[in-house]
């Protein structure tokens, strides 16, 4: 038995696993944080789809109220019972130069 033989053996190194393996979780995070990026993206995407549609909702119902209000206020120069509600809560028309209707779509 040669002496040099089996420390040859235990003194040769292969680096393959090791920088296969670290390669292979590199690859597997950026993957990992590429769906979470696209995931984020997409939920973000409807997120201000959501928004945009709330917004439309209120500006719809922020110009009927107004409508409602300057109805109201209009009635109030007549109507006692009006001008009491128009007392009791306050109601007052920021612009008052605004047409009581606005155009149907």
């Amino acid at each position: 038995m040669r002496p040099d033989s089996s420390s040859s053996s235990d003194s040769h190194y292969n680096g393959f696993w090791p920088v296969f393996l670290l390669g292979l979780s590199l690859v597997l995070v950026l993957s990992w944080e590429i769906q979470v990026g696209v995931f984020t993206r997409h939920n973000t995407e409807q997120l201000r789809e959501q928004q945009l549609h709330v917004v439309d909702q209120a500006k719809k119902v922020q110009n009927e109220l107004e409508k409602i209000v300057r109805g109201l206020v209009e009635l109030a120069k007549t109507d006692d019972a009006a001008a009491q509600i128009v007392t009791k809560y306050g109601i007052k028309l920021n612009n008052p130069a605004m047409p009581t209707e606005t155009p149907a779509p």
